[in-house]
């Protein structure tokens, strides 16, 4: 009796696993971006025909930015910016600390179709901890 219930509680913890395999497993299949450190976000600028985008507010983006990197701060902006842009594209997307540019990731290759979507882990903090260079260039406010 005792052997049966230890085998039952056996199956049952297997089972739970799988499922919670299968279920990590699922969710790692949805993502169709890949989230890069700096080092490699760097690399694929410096040896690649990349667009870069920044998915960060206006005044942020107008303080300091990656040199060559596009403003798409909504939605919107981000699939006007792309409409007209190969599919097959290195598309780099970063924001203050990765969170932002990984929703936008998520649109640009599921709802947009990219191919090549690459997310800043980190984003521009992480960039600028590893001294990587920053344009800090001021520009003008956005006009109303």
């Amino acid at each position: 009796m005792i052997f049966k219930k230890m085998k039952a509680s056996y199956l049952s913890f297997i089972l739970l696993f799988v499922l919670y395999l299968s279920a990590f497993a699922q969710k790692s299949s949805n993502t169709c971006y890949k989230n890069i450190n700096s080092d490699d976000f760097n690399l694929l600028i410096e040896t690649n025909e990349v667009l870069l985008i920044d998915v960060r507010l206006h005044k942020e983006f107008r303080k300091e930015r990656l040199k060559n990197a596009y403003l798409a701060s909504s939605r919107e902006s981000l699939k006007a910016l792309l409409e007209k842009i190969d599919k097959n594209t290195d598309i780099l997307v970063y924001c203050e600390d990765g969170d932002r540019s990984e929703t936008a990731s998520q649109i640009v290759c599921k709802e947009m179709k990219f191919n090549k979507v690459y997310n800043l882990e980190g984003g521009i903090i992480q960039w600028k901890k590893k001294g990587y260079p920053i344009d800090n260039t001021h520009l003008m406010k956005a006009s109303n």
